[in-house]
């Protein structure tokens, strides 16, 4: 059976899926070796293809299904790579974050830097110092603290932000670091999630 007429009943005849997957497979696979070695992604992208194909057949239009299946084919290639080097760089974020965080932990002193960080506290403006508290160590949201003080909410976002550009000055002139990122990321262990 050739190519055309496979096209021709392909629509009609499940059995055909797999004549016509067979026919391509290995000039697919030579295809898409162009953009991967991986052998297993490659197999499942054109399974993709082929499962996609029969689902969507009554709603597909094709003139030439070689066409159709290495455009197909690249673009599912395409999407899958862009959606593992994606999940990559989140997964190198997150290695960062780690490695810095442990870093951190090993190069400040814990005991030392919460006496600095709870002088940090203890040194904003009464009014400040009482909705940081509210909010940090009481855990409620600006909402609730807003509502209790009878205060706005604004208001409380603007104490928060103060407290915490205060609390960090204050704890990297303590410390006297030229790149306070290790002391920050430390801030933010504790509950002081500051922006630099």
């Amino acid at each position: 059976m050739n190519k055309q007429t496979i096209l021709k009943e392909f629509f009609l005849n499940e059995e055909l899926v797999e004549e016509v997957f067979q026919l391509y497979f290995d000039d697919l696979c030579r295809f898409l070796g162009y953009y991967t070695r991986d052998t297993g992604l490659i197999e499942d992208c054109l399974q993709d293809i082929f499962v996609k194909l029969w689902e969507d057949r009554t709603s597909l239009s094709i003139f030439h299904i070689k066409t159709y299946l290495y455009k197909s084919s690249r673009n599912r290639m395409l999407n899958v790579l862009r959606a593992q080097n994606s999940r990559l760089i989140r997964e190198e974020v997150w290695a960062t974050e780690e490695m810095n965080r442990a870093y951190a932990q090993e190069c400040v002193n814990m005991e030392e830097f919460t006496a600095f960080y709870n002088e940090a506290v203890d040194a904003l403006p009464e009014k400040c110092r009482i909705i940081y508290q509210y909010c940090k160590d009481a855990q409620k949201s600006y909402k609730q603290v807003a509502e209790e003080l009878q205060l706005s909410v604004k208001t409380i976002e603007n104490q928060m932000s103060i407290a915490y550009k205060k609390i960090r000055s204050h704890v990297i002139h303590k410390y006297q670091v030229s790149d306070p990122s290790s002391l920050l990321l430390l801030l933010t262990l504790q509950g002081a999630a500051l922006a630099i």
